[in-house]
């Protein structure tokens, strides 16, 4: 199955997980992952599979209080 993370086009085994997405491509770490499609963006949960064609991107989340210089 292929998919396009951030931009690149990546070969996943067939119903690979958010979590496992994580696992094989570190550089996720803890960051939202959005799905892309016709409706819009949509926010995935850890267990939902990636099917054939997904877009998918990652956003790192929000810190309330963090200030960074």
């Amino acid at each position: 199955m292929r998919a396009t993370v951030n931009g690149k086009l990546i070969d996943l085994p067939e119903g690979t997980t958010i979590e496992d997405l994580r696992a094989r491509l570190p550089e996720i770490g803890n960051d939202d992952v959005l799905e892309e499609g016709f409706k819009g963006t949509k926010p995935l949960p850890e267990n939902e599979a990636l099917k054939e064609g997904s877009k998918v991107w990652t956003i790192p989340k929000i810190v309330k209080g963090a200030a960074s210089l």
